[in-house]
């Protein structure tokens, strides 16, 4: 597992010496070599022809251990950093104000839109050079998660069309982005005028009003990226990426995480925009009745603790009618953003 914080955008999330040690073993393809034998996203990435497998055969467990404590350690002092900064209206990457921008000082923040940032004038120089995918969807989703927690980032898979690699849909006040990773964009546009290498599509809309197109920008990978990608690709489930305080609504297709997140539910005050919706369904055991004041009961609890009566109900027929099945079902809420597709992307 790797964690991503938003400062790698603007340089690598991994050490240089594990790159450059890596990299000393690629076989890079030249221009000429991409354009003439039209070479697959394997061979794009350099990585690809790494043994990346015998490298995370050769960590032992005792050090994946201590790489995992110290990533974690690294990655909650980032986050307090940034929610610190945050709170007092300041960039944690940058150190500037998070309404203003400086045009030499080109910086992530530059995506919640300060006052009088140009598409033209000034994405352009932000996004001529790679930017961090991974870096910039930990920046978006820690943004989001300081609103509203899980219920601002649409990340489900089963919204994923069939010819991407990712889509996510991420909201914060008035802003959305959105990620569009094709698996042609993987390989890079071969024989295009633009968009040759591998690079990532996004979309911004402030108060529902385009502000950047999916297609006006195809911005490249960073070298980090093109490494964690095939870490994923040859690690076969035992390596994945994840955002370090950056959960999405997509929470709820985990197996294991989703009892956690039913134990800390309780009711939203605003149903409208409510990031989850938990229904439970329940059968009666061998009488076939369920107590009328048992019910009562039960939403009187719910409205003196804002537990969902599903889980009080839940919890109060373990004891008095123990025959009783209960099964509950979580889904996305009213309040969660629906996924923005690119055109062609179904």
């Amino acid at each position: 597992m790797t964690w991503a914080c938003p400062s790698q955008g603007l340089g690598s999330g991994y050490p240089q010496v594990v790159l450059a040690a890596l990299r000393a073993t690629c076989f890079y393809p030249s221009r000429s070599e991409v354009l003439s034998k039209q070479l697959t996203r394997v061979q794009m990435n350099p990585y690809a022809n790494c043994d990346l497998k015998k490298f995370m055969d050769s960590i032992t467990p005792e050090k994946a251990e201590a790489m995992k404590r110290e990533q974690i350690e690294t990655s909650e002092k980032l986050h307090r950093e940034f929610i610190e900064a945050l709170e007092k209206g300041y960039c944690s990457i940058c150190g500037g104000q998070i309404e203003l921008f400086e045009i030499h000082k080109p910086c992530m923040h530059w995506f919640t839109y300060p006052s009088g940032i140009k598409k033209k004038k000034h994405f352009y120089q932000l996004l001529r050079k790679p930017l961090s995918y991974y870096g910039l969807d930990a920046y978006f989703r820690w943004l989001a998660n300081s609103e509203v927690l899980f219920g601002n980032i649409n990340d489900l898979k089963e919204d994923l069309s069939t010819t991407s690699y990712a889509e996510t849909t991420i909201r914060y006040k008035n802003i959305e982005w959105a990620f569009s990773l094709g698996n042609t964009d993987l390989e890079g546009h071969q024989g295009a005028q633009v968009g040759q290498d591998p690079h990532y599509h996004i979309q911004m809309t402030v108060d529902g009003r385009p502000f950047i197109g999916f297609n006006d920008f195809h911005i490249r990978f960073t070298d980090s990226d093109l490494f964690t990608m095939e870490m994923i690709r040859q690690g076969g489930g035992r390596f994945h990426y994840e955002a370090y305080k950056g959960h999405g609504i997509g929470l709820i297709e985990s197996g294991t995480d989703i009892e956690l997140l039913d134990d800390h539910m309780i009711l939203a005050d605003d149903l409208d925009s409510a990031p989850f919706h938990r229904q439970t369904i329940i059968e009666a055991g061998e009488d076939g009745l369920i107590s009328g004041d048992l019910v009562r009961e039960a939403v009187l609890e719910s409205q003196r603790t804002k537990e969902p009566i599903g889980k009080v109900l839940q919890r109060m027929l373990a004891t008095a009618q123990p025959n009783a099945s209960v099964r509950t079902i979580i889904a996305p809420g009213p309040g969660v953003p629906a996924m923005s597709k690119r055109s062609g992307k179904k």
